[in-house]
């Protein structure tokens, strides 16, 4: 017996783009996040959104006198992203953060960018991406290494998109 795949063609490059859509704001945050961990060892939150036209391009929130307050940020920044989206400004929209895991991952690493990302079809997930860091003590003569673990990824009801 042979399995029938129910997707008609049209819909699998629906479903195949909407996925490349999302993997190219992951990837996105990831490398910002590396980055700025290698300059500073840390980050704030910040994300990337998709235009309709696939552009991709940072998104922070922009306060002046704003508390460092990561949480406050990142629900500020979930507030940016969704009044775009309700706009239909939108294809894909990422937010990264900088958390603790509950149990280290398999590396033994406990620190995390945690990565939100939404599609404006309904596709939505959280990317755990456990890292370590090492050096830096004097900067730039010994830079600071920035070492990730496997990602770990779960759906997630979506925040920013929100289907009718």
């Amino acid at each position: 017996m042979t399995m029938v795949d129910r997707h008609t063609p049209r819909e699998q490059i629906r479903e195949e783009q909407m996925r490349e859509d999302a993997n190219e704001v992951l990837n996105k945050c990831i490398s910002y996040a590396k980055k700025m961990m290698r300059r500073y060892g840390a980050f704030a939150p910040f994300g990337y959104r998709m235009n309709g036209d696939g552009q991709v391009a940072l998104e922070v929130v922009r306060q002046h006198g704003m508390p460092p307050e990561p949480v406050l940020l990142l629900d500020l920044l979930n507030t940016q992203l969704r009044e775009r989206t309700e706009k239909g400004l939108l294809l894909a929209a990422a937010t990264a953060s900088n958390v603790t895991m509950d149990a280290p991952s398999k590396e033994g690493f406990t620190d995390a960018v945690m990565v939100d990302v939404e599609h404006c079809k309904g596709y939505s997930m959280r990317a755990y991406v456990p890292y370590r860091i090492t050096g830096g003590q004097w900067y730039p003569v010994f830079p600071r290494v920035v070492k990730f673990g496997m990602m770990q990824v779960h759906e997630i009801e979506p925040k920013m998109f929100r289907q009718e």
